[in-house]
């Protein structure tokens, strides 16, 4: 293999494909980058064979070839060399760079390309395509509220449901549910739900973020893999996941119908009072208390690390309450919600709280819910 190609290409393109390299895995070649050039240009590829990146991107080819490098290693030399036209070639068991207009070079020990994991092949059954910054708006409102338990791992993903009026996104952890959507024709990805990683997900948000087409999402026929590719400018970056088997929780269950009570504040006034008092909670069960009353909220803590309070104007009418909430939930929620104010629509101290944006998210053809469970209290009856 013999080429030429811009450090900035070769630097995207490693840097891409080694955010889904294993970290621990016994298969030593996981711990690699396969390198394939061809008169398409140059293929990065990285996996842990739950989520595979591919980044192709230009270069001049004189002699076609593929190989595997060390990913840790050869990420790092990369991204340090200095900008401009590199020379890579492959002869024995060695891969040399040359930069600098032949100033200084760095050689890498190679594998065998054919031992590298094979890259699945999709063959896609459902399609549909999303702008990036959709998508990618789309998953962070979800992402966080998925699991971390490793005896749930139906959980540990978003599930995406396609249908003719709406597609949706859907991420619980038991505790709290975040579910939004955006209006379109999306049958196309199958009246079945599909449950992706949240790790693959978090690397297609990345993604999603600098494309400069719209993202093609696939499902495989076997309904076990999905693809997301798009360009970013001149490179083409697929992210292939393996999909989480089992059913899906009926979320539309749990969501309540019918909270009476509504409670509307400032959204950035309550994340900083929340973020303040909570430097005060309990280390593991987070717990700061929401005290409600007629024109206001009052956000408390107090454990043997100290104590606080942040009181602020709010909307709510009716008999007062006290309910607890984890802190570290109500931030993540906050933070996933862009709108100046939002309602909390309660009904009573023990049970799940719904939360939305005050008039729905700014882009009129989405919708955003989030739902938190509250704990209780330590000085609450029974």
């Amino acid at each position: 293999m013999e080429l030429g190609i811009q450090q900035g290409d070769l630097s995207y393109a490693v840097g891409k494909a080694f955010a889904s390299v294993s970290t621990k895995s016994p298969m030593p070649l996981l711990s690699c980058l396969l390198l394939e050039a061809d008169k398409t240009g140059l293929r990065v590829t990285g996996s842990d064979l739950d989520v595979t990146t591919a980044v192709t991107v230009p270069c001049t080819v004189q002699t076609p070839g593929r190989a595997a490098v060390s990913a840790r290693h050869f990420n790092e030399v990369v991204r340090k060399i200095p900008r401009g036209m590199l020379k890579i070639t492959i002869a024995g068991n060695q891969c040399e760079v040359r930069y600098g207009d032949g100033t200084g070079w760095s050689r890498f020990p190679i594998q065998p390309a054919d031992d590298f994991p094979r890259v699945p092949e999709l063959k896609a059954e459902h399609q549909v395509t999303l702008p990036g910054d959709i998508l990618s708006r789309l998953i962070a409102r979800t992402i966080y509220a998925a699991s971390t338990d490793a005896t749930r791992p139906n959980l540990g993903g978003v599930f995406v449901q396609g249908g003719d009026k709406q597609i949706t996104f859907v991420a619980t952890d038991g505790h709290r549910l975040a579910r939004t959507g955006r209006k379109g024709g999306f049958a196309g990805l199958g009246k079945d739900g599909v449950i992706v990683p949240s790790r693959a997900l978090a690397a297609v948000s990345r993604t999603a973020e600098e494309a400069t087409s719209p993202v093609a999402i696939e499902i495989a026929a076997g309904r076990n893999q999905a693809g997301f590719t798009t360009q970013v400018g001149e490179y083409r970056v697929q992210i292939l996941a393996r999909l989480l088997q089992g059913p899906y929780p009926n979320y539309e269950q749990v969501i309540p119908k019918n909270n009476p009570r509504d409670l509307q504040v400032n959204r950035k006034d309550l994340l900083e009072a929340v973020d303040i008092v909570a430097s005060h909670a309990d280390n593991v069960t987070r717990q700061v208390r929401f005290s409600v009353a007629e024109g206001r909220l009052g956000v408390s803590s107090a454990t043997e690390l100290g104590a606080g309070e942040h009181t602020l104007a709010a909307d709510f009418h009716g008999e007062g309450m006290e309910i607890g909430y984890n802190a570290n939930y109500l931030i993540d929620i906050l933070r996933s919600i862009e709108s100046e104010r939002i309602v909390f629509r309660l009904n009573n101290a023990l049970a799940a709280g719904v939360v939305e944006p005050v008039g729905g998210p700014s882009q009129s053809e989405e919708d955003l819910l989030c739902l938190v469970m509250p704990l209780r209290l330590p000085d609450a009856a029974g």
